[in-house]
C-alpha cells in the first residue's frame, strides 16, 4: 500500500472540505439593554477602608460623588517618589474641583512611622492613607508593581486601571495626557 498516496488523498480531502461554503447562523431575539442593565455591567472598585495620616478611617464609599485618582506607592520606591512633584502640582491645579487625589501607602508595618514622617516633611496633600501589606488590597486591585495608578468614577466604577502617571518621564513635567483626561471628566 502506498502510504504517501493515502496521505496526499487525506490532505486533499481536508483542503476541499475547508473550501466548502460556511453556513450562516441567524441569531434571533436580540434585545437592547436598559440603562439600569448597562449600569450593572460596570466594573466597580472593591471596597476598602484605611487609616488616614490624621488617624481617621477613610473608605472608598466616603469619596462617592467625586472622581478619584489613586496613587499606590511606598516610601522606599524611587519611581513613586519621582512622581511626587507632579502629583502636588496636579492637586493644586484641580483644587476645589470634583477630583479627589488619594495616595495609598503599601509600606510594611515597620515603616509606618517612616510613611507618616515623609507625608509631613514633603507636605503631601490629598487624602493620605496607609494600607500596609497585610490587607487584601493588593489582591483586590491586582497590584504587582508600584507606582500604580487608578482612576475611579463618581459611583465607584473603575474608569481606568492604568491611567497616565502624573509626570511625563520624557519632559519631566506634568503629564498632559492626564490633564486632558481630568479636563474631559470635569466637562461631563
Amino acid at each position: 500500500m502506498n502510504y504517501r498516496l493515502l496521505f496526499l488523498t487525506f490532505i486533499f480531502g481536508i483542503l476541499i472540505g475547508c473550501e466548502s461554503p460556511k453556513e450562516e447562523v441567524q441569531i434571533e431575539g436580540i434585545t437592547e439593554r436598559t440603562q439600569e442593565e448597562i449600569e450593572n455591567l460596570k466594573d466597580f472598585a472593591p471596597a476598602f477602608s484605611f487609616q488616614s495620616i490624621d488617624g481617621n478611617q477613610v473608605s472608598l464609599a466616603d469619596l462617592k460623588g467625586k472622581y478619584v485618582y489613586v496613587d499606590i506607592w511606598a516610601t522606599w520606591c524611587g519611581p513613586c517618589l519621582q512622581q511626587l512633584p507632579a502629583m502636588k502640582e496636579l492637586e493644586e491645579k484641580y483644587r476645589g474641583q470634583n477630583i479627589e487625589f488619594l495616595s495609598i501607602s503599601v509600606d510594611n508595618e515597620k515603616d509606618k512611622a517612616k510613611w507618616q514622617k515623609m507625608v509631613n516633611e514633603k507636605e503631601m496633600k490629598g487624602v493620605q492613607l496607609y494600607a500596609g501589606t497585610t490587607s487584601s488590597f493588593h489582591k483586590d486591585y491586582g497590584i504587582r508593581t508600584i507606582p500604580k495608578f487608578l482612576l475611579i468614577g463618581k459611583e465607584g466604577e473603575i474608569l481606568d486601571k492604568n491611567p497616565p502617571r502624573p509626570m511625563n518621564y520624557s519632559t519631566r513635567q506634568i503629564n498632559k495626557d492626564l490633564v486632558s483626561v481630568f479636563d474631559n471628566l470635569l466637562k461631563q
